[in-house]
């Protein structure tokens, strides 16, 4: 899987939930993955490093995507992938559990 900061189906915008956000810009099936977003760096250091989608991804306690682990030895990937189906338009949300857990 090759690096790109986002997928073409989506796009940075102003948020009514809190500053920016990540929109469909077209529907998105459920199951899809939507890329990387996070990596964690866990044997010289205890550091996270975000990319753009894992930046701008909002929060909610009902959301439509999850953030999950793809691990080796030397640092931990992670990546979303849609729960549901999204439609054109609409807001992509995680339910923030990353930042509590690695402080």
């Amino acid at each position: 899987m090759s690096y790109k900061a986002l997928p073409d189906a989506l796009h940075i915008g102003d948020s009514q939930v809190a500053g920016q956000g990540i929109f469909a810009k077209e529907d998105i099936p459920v199951d899809t993955e939507l890329g990387l977003s996070h990596i964690l760096l866990e044997i010289l250091f205890k550091e996270t490093f975000r990319t753009p989608l894992g930046g701008f991804i909002n929060h909610s306690d009902d959301p439509n995507c999850v953030k999950y682990p793809v691990d080796n030895k030397y640092y931990t990937k992670y990546y979303i992938k849609t729960i549901r189906p999204i439609k054109a338009g609409e807001e992509l949300f995680l339910k923030y559990t990353f930042y509590s857990v690695h402080k």
